[in-house]
């Protein structure tokens, strides 16, 4: 309806003109009448949002995808956004009844949204959308470091802990072949089509759980060890449009990370904080330039004489950074962001010093 008005008229229809429609429409197609009238309303946003940010980004000179339109196979959830539903020992929706659940936690707060969701192995869960009230944890000790992100090693932190890359899609593309080749050689809209479809969507789900469950297990540990977290600030989408690159880029899951991280520091009284990466590979800890490229992934300062892990001292540079709020090897100023917002940081008041820990490592 939209596409084929703005054909005709050039006039992009809204949320509001899509809305009066469904009246005319519940009278075309009764079995839309057993679809509750905010669910309606809901996919009605969806579209709108869809067409509006098609057209801003067209505005802004970008090349994006047309808005494509989604069938039933593959419309995979719906949303009541206020009313319809009611949860306690099962789950009532309105138009279709009550549900069995498995609820994995006790709901706190006030529940806003319902989701109902159905993942491409089958699989459904509803998902609600709760108004907790904002309790500020204090954090009473003070241990900083910087992380040091990368894909020879997950990351590494300035105390000289590293944590090896999971390569979750690496380890498992050989499987995935398999069942994608068997896959491609089914009848198109045939049943063993389907039948076969479901077995990629299940080696993907897994890669998915694994690199999840990897994710927030360290990211939770790093949150508990360290009060104040210094990261670099990645520009993610130029670097994964290296082509040698990015699916590695992508499998490490740098972003999600980095998500997961800010959210559960802030949770314990903590701080992340996003440091310009600026030359942290290329110098030392003393402040000597030490040059390298990729391929070398043993740092050598022939100024103090440490030889250790690359990028255990770019984490070290990270953290000087941080406490310093200039970029390696100049004075420039503004040199980090504070990523979960409110306060002050102390730069330069840390258990550990950066000499300390020079003279701690050099022995590693």
């Amino acid at each position: 309806m939209k596409i084929n008005t703005y054909n005709e008229t050039g006039k992009n229809l809204s949320k509001f003109d899509l809305d009066k429609s469904l009246v005319g429409l519940k009278q075309e197609h009764k079995s839309v009448k057993r679809v509750h009238s905010q669910v309606l309303q809901n996919i009605n946003q969806r579209i709108a949002f869809a067409f509006d940010n098609f057209y801003n980004r067209l505005e802004k000179g970008e090349k994006p995808g047309f808005p494509r339109f989604k069938g039933k196979n593959r419309y995979d959830s719906i949303t009541y956004p206020q009313s319809g539903f009611s949860l306690g020992k099962k789950l009532y929706v309105s138009k279709i009844g009550e549900i069995n659940i498995v609820q994995h936690r006790a709901i706190e707060g006030k529940i806003k949204t319902l989701t109902i969701r159905q993942n491409p192995t089958g699989k459904w869960f509803a998902i609600f959308c709760v108004e907790q009230e904002k309790k500020k944890a204090v954090r009473h000790d003070f241990v900083m470091a910087g992380i040091d992100m990368g894909l020879h090693h997950f990351y590494a932190d300035s105390l000289g802990n590293i944590t090896d890359n999971p390569r979750c899609l690496r380890k498992s593309e050989q499987k995935l072949a398999q069942v994608q080749r068997k896959h491609s050689r089914k009848k198109k809209g045939g049943k063993n089509r389907s039948k076969s479809r479901l077995n990629v969507a299940l080696v993907y789900e897994k890669i998915s759980n694994q690199r999840h469950d990897f994710l927030h297990k360290k990211s939770r540990k790093l949150a508990t060890l360290y009060s104040l977290i210094a990261v670099e600030k990645l520009t993610i989408r130029n670097m994964i449009q290296n082509r040698h690159l990015s699916k590695s880029i992508a499998d490490v899951a740098w972003r999600k990370f980095l998500q997961m991280l800010a959210y559960k520091v802030e949770e314990t009284g903590g701080k992340t904080l996003k440091v310009n990466p600026r030359g942290t590979s290329q110098y030392c800890i003393c402040g000597n330039e030490v040059k390298k490229t990729l391929a070398v992934r043993i740092h050598k300062c022939n100024k103090c004489w440490i030889w250790i892990d690359r990028d255990i001292m770019s984490a070290m540079m990270i953290k000087k950074v941080a406490m310093s709020g200039t970029t390696a090897g100049s004075a420039e100023s503004n040199a980090w962001e504070d990523t979960t917002g409110g306060g002050t940081v102390n730069r330069s008041t840390s258990y550990v010093s950066m000499n300390q820990e020079s003279l701690a490592l050099r022995a590693i």
